[in-house]
């Protein structure tokens, strides 16, 4: 994927010390909110606000192809209290959008510039426990898997009528089935 960036990172990436960050926003599907950052304290990316969660936020390599191809990322944070695993195992998170932004703090250590580098479904989630703390990873795929999946849709005039009801396009489908078609003849 060809990205801008810019004149804000530019210049940063030009500097002799720079210092990187990557934020992931997870949402909950009871309604709430996790953004987490790699570093400590509360920044700002895209207009919202990030809890640091320093060493304890892992994400794999984020790989990109010249080939249109589904890849994926796995995001692991490490101590985790075991109070909080009820909501991690009741919660659905199969499907949610996921989102990991690039991004650059300047020398007041506030974001100057920042990039979405992924985004994608959450797939499943694995727990290791430990005792008192968790390590929880989640498997983050690419929207392209979606195009991997076989539809459930068939293209007749009934399975047509069952999203589109005012859609009549099908209505003749049935009919081709045992129509005798002469191909090459006058």
């Amino acid at each position: 994927m060809t990205r801008t960036l810019s004149t804000a990172v530019s210049n940063l990436l030009d500097d002799e010390l720079v210092k990187p960050l990557l934020a992931v926003k997870l949402p909950f599907p009871s309604g709430g909110t996790l953004r987490l950052w790699t570093g400590h304290g509360d920044i700002t990316v895209d207009s919202e606000t990030y809890s640091g969660a320093g060493q304890f936020l892992g994400i794999s390599i984020v790989e990109e192809s010249e080939e249109v191809k589904a890849t994926g990322i796995t995001l692991t944070l490490s101590g985790v209290p075991s109070t909080l695993l009820g909501s991690l195992i009741t919660e659905e998170f199969q499907g949610m959008l996921v989102v990991v932004h690039l991004g650059f703090l300047g020398d007041s250590n506030a974001v100057t510039g920042s990039f979405k580098i992924f985004s994608g479904l959450a797939d499943n989630v694995e727990i290791a426990e430990t005792g008192t703390t968790s390590t929880v990873s989640m498997k983050v795929e690419s929207r392209l898997i979606l195009l991997e999946q076989s539809s459930s849709r068939r293209y007749t005039n009934e399975d047509q009528q069952t999203s589109h009801a005012n859609d009549t396009s099908l209505r003749f489908v049935a009919t081709l089935q045992d129509k005798e078609i002469i191909w090459g003849k006058a």
